[in-house]
This record gives structure tokens, sequence and C-alpha cells, in this order.
């Protein structure tokens, strides 16, 4: 058998007349904050029947769309007025032969210098160029480099056969994929 609690009349809580708060306590918040709300949200749906809802941002139907039409209109003017125009060019691959003179420590004191670039930006060709490419034959042959080493940027490889070495000198783009690739080989005075 369970007991259940007695139940209990709301209106023999208080023994105040209809309407008034009970002893002690204010005046009851809650109407006044809920009618606050039904006001605001009255207030909103107003505004969207008004508008008519059209958000743009939550507009999905490009049908509706209005298209703007732009009108460009020219002025004459007697001074003359100039245009400076950039243009960009894409990365070009280069191919050059280049005859390398006064190489030192070399028997001959000249040699063939073969470029091959790709991906080079405009403003880098200077890299590819004959005159890069004699710095950098003269600067390995100065060093007489035998190990794979840096110079001037360039990792330069060796293969050493008696006085006879080839290179391969490499240069790669930091932040492009530009790649340069300068081959020739010397034959240092004993």
């Amino acid at each position: 058998m369970s007991t259940q609690p007695p139940s209990e009349d709301p209106t023999q809580q208080y023994n105040q007349p209809q309407g008034q708060p009970p002893e002690g306590g204010g005046s009851n918040p809650w109407p006044w904050i809920l009618g606050a709300i039904a006001i605001i949200v009255a207030g909103v749906l107003a505004a969207i029947v008004i508008t008519g809802g059209n958000d743009s941002s939550s507009n999905t139907d490009s049908s509706a769309s209005t298209p703007i039409t732009t009108v460009k209109t020219k002025t004459a003017t007697s001074v003359p007025t100039t245009t400076q125009t950039q243009t960009t060019t894409a990365p070009s691959n280069i191919n050059n032969t280049c005859d390398v003179n006064q190489v030192p420590n070399t028997d001959s004191g000249t040699t063939v210098a073969k470029v091959a670039a790709t991906n080079v930006p405009a403003s880098q060709k200077y890299l590819a160029d004959c005159a890069q490419a004699s710095a950098l034959v003269r600067d390995v042959a100065r060093q007489q480099v035998e190990m794979p080493t840096n110079v001037q940027g360039f990792a330069c490889t060796p293969s050493v056969k008696g006085s006879y070495v080839s290179y391969k000198c490499t240069l790669n783009g930091a932040d492009s994929p530009m790649q340069i690739n300068t081959k020739f080989s010397l034959t240092y005075s004993s």
C-alpha cells in the first residue's frame, strides 16, 4: 500500500484575497517579462512581413535577382593622358650554350657551359644567361672544386677523372618551381 501526499488546494495556501501577492513578497515580474518577449516577437514578425523576407544572405533563388546595368561615360580633355600597363609573362624555359674564356687553373683557359633552365620567371632570367654561367665556371675553377659544394647558390656536383672534372651545378627556386642546370667540364693544369 502506498501513501500519497495530501492534495493541496492552492487557495488554501494564502489566506488573502484573489490577485494579491503573498505577504512579504513583491510584485511578480513574470507577466511583464512575458509581455515584453511577446512584443519583441510581434515586432520581428511584422518586420519580416513588411520587408517580404528578402534577406540577401538567405536568397537562394538566382532567377529572382535583378540585373544591374552600369553606364560608363567618357570625358574629353585637352591634356593627353598616358596609361601604364603591366604585363605578366608565364615562366619560360631557357637553353643556352656559353663559351667561357679566361677560366683560371685550367690548361686551355676556355670551356663551354650548357645551361638548361625550366620555369624561369621573367624577373630571374639573368640567372640562366651566359654572364651568370661564366661567373659560375670561373668561381668553380678558382676553387678547384672536387667535392659536392655550393657555389653562388648553385649546388655543384663534380665527377672527377684524373685532372678532368665534369660539373653539374643546379639552382632551385626558393618560392617557385624554377630549376637551372649548368653543365661544364674543366681540365685542371698541374
